[in-house]
């Protein structure tokens, strides 16, 4: 019993290290000019790369404005078509494109068996002589559609649609799906609770383990308060990942999560930061008594990115509570969100904590560099009754350059590690280089 506690005094202490080390890096990056705007390899961002067809005369620029503020902001998910069709009188802007992504990845250490997704939590012990290999993807390619009916109108209309080829057996894949009208957005997409725009960029499809990256059924309201402040609000579609007891058993779930955001932007929004929150209700069933129960998760998370000075940025991450897992890259579908207790008919949330930071650094318009860290811990309640191999906490690294050669073609190289420990105190990690070729049309 000593040496157990002496063992959880010994991993608290180095989580909260973490914490230190990760807050001083914060003030260290948030004490740059703050009217610096941010210099960050997105390629959804990107400047005078949208052709028009058909109509040479509209403003180019304001083409390529009014896409970019349809499309998905995370700096992984291009949603800006290289062509673009302006129909009569300016009644629509249509942009149909595609990503094709090839990569090459050599992977060592324990087993890391997705070559897109290098997520610590899904490491397995390597067996004796494969502790190396190398594979090749493809299936983070996509095609998407990016269309605008009477843009620059109070009725103007948003739809987008882009589809990859994650699914069983490289079946094509529905990413992103909705609709937008006058701050109102309905449709498949990622929660509210995500800070997409301040995502780091990573070659790796899954990106840092203690992100918050949720996609999902949802719908959101956004409003513009001032010129620098904005808010919203929505629902997310009810899901939930638990762990069943001998006298529990999960149940449909029927209350939507309550999303919500207050974000203080400048720099014409280059620059922001943003305090968002989660109420998430999970329903279960309690053998015991024989009824159906309630056990009411939340989050809170601080969020943003600033440029720092010349073409030096940074974007962090802080992402904290209560049966939130899912709603964490490396949570997802682990069954962390609530876990059984010793008391009979019992499904208490598990707490989850997640820390990212980045720092990015363009030479030039042509090649940028990221770096990222991101650490995610989990503790059980005290009377969880639950295996021990289940994820405690997890280590994510990830260094890349990247190299736009014109506004089709890219490349870049990145290295990745990863690093996970169960509640038994296994630990387990890998290594990975990857090269990428992004031809975008």
């Amino acid at each position: 019993m000593k040496q157990f506690k002496l063992r959880a005094h010994l991993i608290k202490f180095n989580t909260m290290k973490r914490i230190y080390i990760f807050a001083i890096g914060l003030l260290l990056s948030s004490a740059g000019a703050l009217n610096v705007a941010a210099q960050r390899d997105n390629r959804t961002m990107e400047k005078d790369v949208t052709t028009l067809l058909l109509n040479d005369k509209e403003d180019k620029a304001m083409v390529e404005k009014t896409m970019k503020e349809n499309a998905p902001q995370s700096p992984n998910d291009n949603g800006l078509p290289r062509f673009a069709i302006v129909g009569k009188d300016r009644l629509f802007y249509l942009g149909i494109g595609g990503q094709f992504l090839g990569e090459g990845v050599f992977t060592w250490g324990d087993n890391m068996a997705s070559p897109t997704l290098f997520t610590p939590a899904s490491l397995t012990p390597s067996t004796p002589g494969n502790g190396g290999n190398t594979q090749f993807a493809w299936q983070t390619s996509s095609i998407y559609l990016n269309f605008v009916a009477m843009p620059g109108s109070d009725n103007q209309i948003g739809i987008f649609f882009k589809g990859n080829f994650m699914g069983n057996n490289n079946a094509f894949n529905c990413f992103h799906f909705y609709a937008k009208y006058r701050g109102l957005t309905a449709g498949y997409t990622n929660s509210l609770f995500t800070d997409a725009a301040a995502e780091p960029m990573t070659i790796d499809f899954e990106g840092p383990n203690g992100y918050p990256f949720s996609t999902l059924f949802t719908a959101y309201w956004e409003q513009k308060f001032t010129k620098n402040i904005s808010g919203a609000i929505g629902i997310d579609a009810p899901t939930a990942s638990m762990t069943a007891g001998s006298t529990t058993a999960l149940i449909n779930q029927r209350i939507p999560a309550i999303p919500l955001y207050l974000q203080y932007a400048w720099n014409d929004g280059a620059s922001h930061v943003r305090l968002s929150g989660l109420i998430r209700p999970m329903q279960y069933r309690d053998l015991a008594e024989g009824k159906n129960k309630t056990e009411v998760g939340g989050g809170v998370q601080l969020s943003g990115m600033t440029g720092i000075a010349g073409g030096l940025s940074a974007n962090f991450n802080v992402a904290y509570g209560k049966g939130i897992g899912s709603y964490l890259q490396d949570d997802s579908d682990l069954g962390i969100d609530a876990v059984p207790t010793s008391k009979p008919g019992e499904i208490e949330a598990t707490k989850t904590l997640g820390l990212t930071g980045g720092l990015s650094y363009s030479f030039s318009p042509k090649v940028s560099t990221n770096l990222t860290y991101s650490h995610l811990v989990n503790w059980l309640p005290d009377d969880a009754v639950i295996s021990d191999s289940k994820y405690r906490y997890g280590d994510y690294v990830a260094a890349n350059v990247i190299y736009n050669i014109n506004k089709f073609v890219s490349a870049g190289i990145e290295y990745d590690y990863g690093h996970r420990k169960d509640f038994n105190g296994n630990g387990l990690h890998a290594n990975r280089l990857q090269c990428q070729l992004a031809v975008t049309f």
